[in-house]
């Protein structure tokens, strides 16, 4: 008996597999070749200019590294000559190829040549004004690539060999005082190894003697004088985290008529060097009426009574901080320091406090986040009136948390978000009053009628006797 061969079953590629082959991935286009892949490219380029000059400056940095340095240089130029107004699309894409040159400057360049690494991206900083005056860099792409790029420079002064201090701290002092633009702000921060002790001893000495050389400043009036000394301070502090010098960070804010602004930096210095008594001395310098940054440092404060053994100080901070602000974290970190026996007194003592705090949505938030449901829905329950429709950041979250235990409850915050815009006729906020609308409606059928709660037939009758003019968000409603 002869017997049938088994015949193997088709096997179909699914979609998915298929789709693999097709999607635009590193091992997909590797599969095409490097023939068919630079088919590909040419006809790209004859088509776009800038993937031109990126496979240019590719090309360059395999085949002759030595020049990418130029190639570099002459495009910067290039974009510096360029007088035309950037308009907002083309901000982003002039940002992105800036970028690729600060990448390829730092990277490819400066193991070729560091001194033509400098050059180069020293001309990318100084490119920085033309590049401003013709374009509107509300964004910020520019700023962010111009300011690395600064940060940049001081990292390739560091790397060159028999570099002299002396020239470094010229030509970075030159950038400052041309700098306004605030491209600079990071590059004296990033030059602690370029300057070293000689450098940063000479700088300093520099910046003191400007300092000593402004006239005394004339009061309010005085605002050139007060830029400029502010300006050398700033410089001062700058150096002084370069080099690591939290004693010289104090003493620069010491000379500033400012110095409380700068309080909680140089506790946060001094804490970091495990110095916490300074810094409570500093931190103690500080009263509710000279500063307005005092309560700000409460953290430091807390961290400094800690780092010297005083708990208790720690401790009474926390719960003061708490009770003023109503803030969990401080809550927390108070009650991890508590012993379980003193912990369930202080809970309830929380709570009771945060239930007759005056502003009734951080209570909402705070019910919510503590986790206590159940007191956020009586305070909804009790307080609906106190509770404001416009502040949909707080109540629409608020009705989602509650719904599904809580359905009148949300309900009422629901309505609420809905009255406030159609009270006020917000119409660019129908769509939103709409949605709040819908889910009044998807909880009408768990919806109880204990304590005057409205149905949503009698509410849906009030809301159209009210706001039946309103058309426009009445189109959004599937009215029965």
């Amino acid at each position: 008996m002869t017997r049938n061969p088994v015949e193997k079953p088709i096997l179909r590629k699914s979609r998915a597999s298929v789709k693999v082959g097709t999607t635009v991935t590193k091992d997909n286009l590797k599969a095409l070749g490097a023939d068919r892949l630079a088919d590909l490219l040419i006809e790209l380029a004859g088509q776009d200019v800038a993937l031109t000059r990126k496979l240019r400056m590719a090309l360059t940095a395999v085949h002759a590294k030595d020049k990418l340095g130029k190639e570099v240089e002459k495009r910067l130029r290039t974009i510096q000559r360029s007088r035309g107004f950037l308009p907002w699309d083309r901000i982003r894409p002039l940002a992105a190829e800036l970028d690729t040159l600060r990448q390829s400057i730092l990277g490819d360049v400066a193991s070729a040549d560091v001194g033509q690494a400098i050059s180069a991206m020293r001309l990318l900083v100084e490119i920085a004004p033309s590049v401003y005056e013709r374009s509107d860099d509300s964004s910020g792409y520019l700023s962010d690539v111009f300011r690395e790029a600064a940060s940049d420079l001081g990292v390739l002064w560091g790397r060159q060999a028999n570099r002299d201090p002396a020239i470094v701290v010229t030509d970075l002092l030159t950038l400052l005082d041309d700098d306004g633009y605030g491209t600079c702000d990071r590059l004296l921060a990033a030059c602690g190894t370029a300057l070293g002790e000689t450098g940063a001893a000479m700088l300093r000495t520099m910046l003191l003697a400007r300092l000593r050389d402004l006239p005394a400043s004339k009061g309010n009036s005085d605002y050139h004088t007060d830029i400029a000394r502010m300006q050398v301070i700033r410089h001062l502090r700058d150096l002084a985290d370069a080099m690591g010098d939290v004693d010289a960070y104090s003493e620069a804010v010491s000379l500033s008529d400012r110095q409380y602004a700068y309080t909680g930096d140089v506790a946060r210095r001094l804490l970091d060097k495990g110095r916490a008594r300074e810094a409570l001395d500093w931190l103690d310098r500080e009263t509710e009426e000279n500063s307005r940054f005092y309560k700000e440092n409460d953290d430091l404060r807390i961290e400094a009574y800690e780092a010297v053994g005083d708990r208790d100080k720690a401790q009474a901070l926390r719960w003061n901080v708490f009770r003023e602000r109503l803030s969990l974290p401080h809550w927390k970190a108070y009650q991890r320091h508590l012993s379980d026996y003193d912990a369930i007194d202080a809970e309830e003592q929380a709570l009771d406090h945060i239930r007759n705090f005056p502003n009734r949505s951080v209570v909402l938030s705070t019910l919510l986040e503590w986790p206590a449901l159940d007191e956020a829905a009586r305070l909804v329950r009790h307080h609906t009136a106190e509770l404001d429709g416009r502040d949909y950041g707080t109540l629409r979250p608020a009705a989602e948390r509650l719904s599904e235990a809580y359905p009148n409850e949300a309900t009422l915050l629901y309505r609420l978000l809905v009255e406030a815009v159609l009270d006020r006729a917000l119409s660019r906020y129908y769509a939103y009053a709409a949605k709040d609308l819908a889910s009044c409606q998807r909880l009408a059928p768990m919806l109880t009628m204990a304590e005057g709660m409205e149905s949503h037939e009698t509410f849906m009758t009030r809301l159209k006797a009210s706001h039946k003019r309103k058309l426009g968000f009445w189109s959004l409603i599937a009215v029965p």
